[in-house]
């Protein structure tokens, strides 16, 4: 029978295929966002320096599918996996008022990772959110955890937007805080290695309308790592060499169809 690992991600991919092809034929939208970013920080480690990052999303009604795209413009090193293609979908399911839950999952992968090095070129992971709005800020708490790696994530996130009418446009403010505990095959070493962290971000983003469907965000993220630490047996723990901490900007072109 086959390994939760290798069964969900299938059935994954077929129900995406399917759910973004019925979002495309029927009365849905599309929008392409191609952008650059100046670093990337996922879950406070490290992913590498500046890197062309581009978001496809279908919806139709609360359903929604898609893809993100992440390629190094330098050398990503031997502590990121390099170049990133994952697939997503998600749906919304209204729980009245401003509460909504949504599952979802995400299919990542690394086409260009070394696996000597102990990356993983596929994984997989589910998740579930709630979000409701207090105040004008919209949060969300969101558990996770990724089959493959072993990984459980939990995360808050915010955001809130601070309209400037006179300038026709807006401020869009994020925020999120999360911690993760995962196992981990690495490559020499017998037995899984445990490692976990906490990390959190603050950014903020500028939108322009060029036109009715068009759009440039120019954006700033903080993003850190920290408490993260790596323990094999009965070996002391050591600081994850993977955490980071740094600020990045990025700019972004998006268009809807």
């Amino acid at each position: 029978m086959p390994t939760p690992s290798r069964f969900f991600p299938l059935v994954f991919i077929g129900l995406l295929t399917v759910g973004t092809a019925a979002a495309w034929a029927a009365e849905g939208s599309t929008s392409v966002s191609p952008g650059m970013v100046s670093g990337y920080i996922f879950r406070g480690q490290d992913r590498g320096g500046a890197a062309l990052q581009t978001a496809v999303d279908a919806t139709r009604g609360n359903f929604g599918a898609g893809l993100w795209t992440s390629f190094p413009l330098e050398g990503s090193g031997a502590l990121s996996p390099g170049t990133e293609v994952d697939f997503y979908a998600v749906q919304n399911l209204s729980m009245g008022g401003t509460f909504v839950v949504t599952p979802g999952a995400t299919l990542y992968t690394y086409p260009r990772a070394e696996r000597a090095l102990g990356f993983r070129r596929t994984t997989f992971e589910p998740s579930l959110a709630i979000s409701g709005a207090v105040a004008g800020v919209r949060v969300t708490p969101k558990l996770s955890h990724d089959f493959d790696l072993e990984a459980t994530t939990l995360e808050v996130s915010a955001v809130y937007a601070l309209a400037l009418p006179s300038l026709g446009t807006e401020l869009d403010f994020n925020g999120a805080a999360g911690t993760y505990l995962r196992r981990e095959d690495v490559p020499g070493v017998t037995g899984a290695r445990k490692a976990w962290g906490n990390y959190w971000q603050v950014g903020v983003s500028l939108p322009y309308q060029v036109s009715f469907r068009t759009k440039l965000v120019v954006g700033w993220t903080y993003a850190a790592g920290s408490g993260a630490f790596v323990k094999s047996g009965s070996v002391p723990r050591l600081a994850d060499p993977r955490t980071a901490s740094r600020g990045f900007a990025s700019l972004g072109f998006s268009t809807t169809f």
